[in-house]
């Protein structure tokens, strides 16, 4: 993408096409998206250290119902937030305009409520799921993949966000499947990767800079390529293909 000063979010995108768009809206706006998230990881990584003890590298150490309370706390509030400020700003990106911390910051405090509405309760639908086989878990999370997405921008209530996703998500499991082993990958190989070179301290002050850098920027970059790929199942429901694009053919209907 030669321009990522304005990007065209009408068209279609495959998974490296994704997560290309991601690195290149993060080389022209780095500031922008780091402070989004940073706003968002900062006071919550402080909280829980606070609260814990550990810092981001130190979570191993926390008991499993600490740990099950800070996942609850990160998919139903931290993640949908930083969702919502991303797909704002590349909406203001795709108009053509320069995106405002402000103006990005405060339509994102606005739309939260009923964002975290969406995330809970795809998140406990998940949950349920995953307990009854792990399946239906895997398949409800494919068919909310940009519950937050929808509804940050479109504004509608946190159930019709639900089936929007829906509708969004159906016929493209095996391009949404991809992206997030993709960047589950990603992020997991560079969060312990760093970890296991950083300070030994996992509350001493580098470590705890250094895991919060590390969090903010896996948090940023997720939340981008989401709402990139919302903006791409956008484009594939206007323009719909009578058969899968060729990258995708060989891997089964899974709905």
């Amino acid at each position: 993408m030669a321009d990522t000063s304005h990007i065209d979010l009408d068209q279609e995108h495959s998974v490296g096409e994704i997560l290309r768009s991601a690195l290149d809206l993060y080389r022209v706006y780095p500031v922008l998206f780091m402070i989004l998230a940073a706003a968002v990881m900062v006071p919550y990584d402080l909280a829980v250290l606070a609260a814990t003890g550990h810092g981001p590298f130190g979570r191993s150490h926390d008991s499993f119902l600490v740990n099950e309370l800070l996942n609850i706390l990160s998919f139903s509030l931290i993640g949908p937030l930083i969702s919502a400020l991303h797909a704002h700003a590349l909406v203001t990106i795709g108009r053509g305009s320069r995106p405002r911390l402000a103006t990005v910051a405060l339509n994102g405090l606005r739309v939260l409520p009923v964002v975290s509405a969406a995330e809970i309760i795809a998140n406990i639908g998940i949950l349920l799921g995953f307990l009854a086989l792990i399946v239906p878990g895997v398949l409800l999370a494919l068919r909310w993949s940009v519950v937050a997405q929808v509804a940050a921008i479109e504004h509608e209530g946190w159930l019709p966000a639900l089936r929007r996703s829906r509708k969004l998500t159906a016929d493209h499991y095996g391009h949404i499947l991809g992206l997030l082993l993709l960047t589950g990958a990603v992020a997991a190989a560079v969060h312990f990767g760093v970890g296991a070179i950083s300070p030994g301290d996992t509350s001493g002050l580098a470590s705890v800079a250094l895991g919060i850098a590390v969090d903010t920027l896996l948090a940023s970059f997720t939340a981008l390529a989401l709402a990139l790929l919302y903006f791409d199942l956008l484009a594939r429901q206007a323009a719909p293909r009578t058969s899968a694009p060729r990258e995708y053919q060989h891997l089964p209907d899974l709905d």
